[in-house]
């Protein structure tokens, strides 16, 4: 009895140990430049993993664009996991006059991205 109580209790234990591991503690952040070396962040954060990985698939899914915008980004976007300390995607956001949204991944890129007419209201909206 002792020894299959045991062997419930050990094939239960790796079972426990994925769910722990499948669980994302992501959140996304939105910023904003104060100079050139300061982001203020919101205190608000988007913790819904299912927005969060709808963002992502509209960065990825974004084209290549030879537009180069001027100045410091008008947003910063980054999706963190605290519970890992770290950060999984940065997204700098520059937002034209004639509402067109370009941006770069990472810190110093030299590739931009230019969002797809149908996402602008998405990504407008999340900025806000």
């Amino acid at each position: 009895m002792f020894l299959r109580k045991m062997i419930t209790f050990l094939s239960m234990v790796p079972l426990f140990v994925l769910i722990g591991c499948s669980q994302q503690d992501r959140e996304l952040v939105i910023g904003n430049y104060t100079d050139e070396q300061t982001i203020v962040f919101s205190e608000n954060k988007v913790t819904d993993e299912e927005k969060i990985e709808d963002f992502k698939t509209m960065i990825e899914m974004s084209s290549i664009t030879n537009e180069r915008p001027e100045g410091l980004p008008q947003y910063v976007v980054t999706i963190n996991n605290p519970a890992e300390s770290t950060m999984e995607l940065m997204v700098n956001f520059w937002i034209s006059d004639n509402n067109e949204v370009v941006f770069s991944k990472g810190m110093e890129s030299s590739e931009y991205f230019k969002v797809d007419e149908e996402n602008i209201k998405d990504v407008n909206e999340l900025l806000e």
